[in-house]
């Protein structure tokens, strides 16, 4: 048997398992620090149908070690995948806060609460990951003005 991923993660071959370090990190982060997340994921699921999908499959029993392996495989493949997207994701957020700090560094606390500014941060952020060619720093800039209401006090100043 030979089957891979496209990315080369993920193989078998001569019945042997072969998967990222990644993954296997995910696994154990999961197992470790989100238990009670993956009890809740499990629970939901087997109220949104999985418990009668298992009760009909366990009566038939058809599925082949086969299947069950390519079950798996896929399960494990579109785990890495998510995780490959999420590192992505981030490391792109991390690009775009980087090229913000500029214009964060020039903003007056005292007259933008942290509040507004988390808020129009993570709006210019979604901006500029759809328009990757625009300036992240005036897209925060408008995102700010379209979100900060400044109260008699800010005013005066």
């Amino acid at each position: 048997m030979q089957r891979s991923t496209r990315g080369g993660y993920i193989m078998i071959e001569d019945k042997n398992l072969t998967v990222s370090y990644e993954l296997l990190y995910l696994l154990q982060w999961l197992l470790e620090n989100e238990p009670e997340k993956l009890k809740k994921l499990i629970t939901g699921s087997l109220n949104s149908g999985l418990s009668e999908h298992i009760k009909n499959a366990s009566k038939e029993a058809e599925t082949s070690p086969e299947e069950m392996q390519y079950s798996i495989i896929d399960f494990l493949v579109f785990l890495e995948s998510l995780l490959h997207e999420s590192l992505h994701e981030e490391r792109l957020k991390k690009i775009v806060e980087k090229k913000m700090m500029p214009a964060l560094d020039n903003i007056d606390g005292q007259e933008c609460d942290q509040a507004t500014l988390d808020f129009s941060v993570e709006k210019a952020s979604s901006k500029f990951e759809k328009h990757p060619n625009e300036n992240p720093q005036e897209i925060l800039f408008k995102e700010l003005l379209k979100c900060w209401k400044p109260t008699k006090n800010t005013a005066s100043h």
